[in-house]
């Protein structure tokens, strides 16, 4: 009960981040059938061509679906704070990798060992040879965005690349009895900060040595969030995070979100800095609900399927089955 009413404190002392609000949920508005549109043009074609078997399908594609739409409005976030124009179909093709890449790394740790070199190979640019139904339609998704980016991305997002991968594999320890707490450290901070350089990098070539460690620090936060929301999957398939052993809570991760607000304004400016920190309060308080309240989100499950702003609202499931978990019949 009092983690409860300190976590209500933090969403209450994290009300001036919400002042973009108003703004950041028109522009989501107008953009979330754009998203959903363009992932019917561009993913869902590569998923019903790549899958075979109908189930995993199904499955493939209502995970894309929900992930393609979240990640492509917080990108074209991005770009508005940052006055770049990103492609829609780079949006949702770069939801769809991130959510599929980051199920492949989770679900074929322990089937197939070899599955963390054949995806390295791939985010290094070196000849990629999939073993799987999904790996190809991962590949598939990869080549799309390279083909449809507008502009070559910057070196630092290469490397980002191939720094993510290494610490996806990393996070394998995640499910070692008694991993360090300094080693959780250097996986959250690693994930996250490399996923969101490589998502920023999409929308902007270069990022400036200031806008650079912004970007990587949010992508820290953002990270941390997810696993706060997560904790509760993640205890039963025996994953730890900094959240599920205690080490971080809400009130921590809104503290640090809070301190993003004066450096995004340094940086962009404080009228373009609003709306961007309007939409991260938004995430924060969405996944507060979403932990708290989950029965909002279980009645949003089903309609998000046709309805884009439910699917934004929702929680998306995974799109292969987590390590350990036993297959759909």
């Amino acid at each position: 009960m009092q983690q409860k009413v300190a976590e209500v404190g933090a969403l209450v002392r994290s009300l001036g981040m919400a002042a973009g609000l108003p703004s950041a949920a028109r522009a989501a508005y107008r953009s979330l059938p754009v998203l959903a549109r363009t992932y019917e043009r561009v993913v869902a074609p590569l998923v019903a061509e790549t899958l075979t078997d109908p189930p995993e399908r199904a499955r493939v594609d209502s995970s894309l679906r929900v992930m393609s739409v979240k990640f492509g409005l917080a990108m074209l976030g991005y770009a508005r704070l940052t006055g770049h124009r990103l492609q829609p179909d780079v949006a949702v093709l770069a939801g769809a990798v991130t959510r599929l890449y980051d199920d492949l790394i989770d679900g074929d740790a322990d089937r197939d060992p070899a599955a963390g070199d054949r995806l390295g190979e791939l985010l290094g640019n070196r000849a990629f040879v999939p073993a799987t139904p999904a790996e190809l339609l991962l590949g598939r998704l990869v080549y799309a965005i390279e083909r449809n980016l507008a502009h070559r991305p910057d070196a630092s997002v290469f490397m980002a690349l191939v720094s993510l991968h290494e610490y996806q594999l990393l996070s394998r320890r995640q499910r070692e009895p008694g991993v360090p707490l300094d080693v959780l450290e250097k996986i959250t901070r690693g994930k996250g900060a490399a996923a969101h350089l490589i998502l920023c990098g999409l929308v902007k070539p270069r990022l400036g040595p200031a806008e650079r460690d912004l970007v990587m620090d949010l992508g820290e936060i953002l990270q941390s969030l997810d696993d706060y929301l997560d904790v509760e999957f993640d205890r039963e398939h025996g994953v730890t995070t900094l959240v599920s052993c205690g080490a971080l809570t809400l009130p921590g991760i809104a503290r640090r979100l809070r301190a993003t607000r004066p450096r995004l304004a340094a940086v962009h400016g404080g009228p373009a800095a609003r709306p961007y920190c309007g939409m991260l309060y938004f995430l924060l308080l969405q996944a507060w609900v979403s932990r708290r309240l989950p029965a909002l989100g279980r009645l949003a499950r089903r309609p998000a399927r046709r309805s884009a702003v439910l699917a934004f609202l929702s929680r998306g499931e995974d799109a292969l089955p987590a390590a350990g978990a036993e297959p759909p019949p």
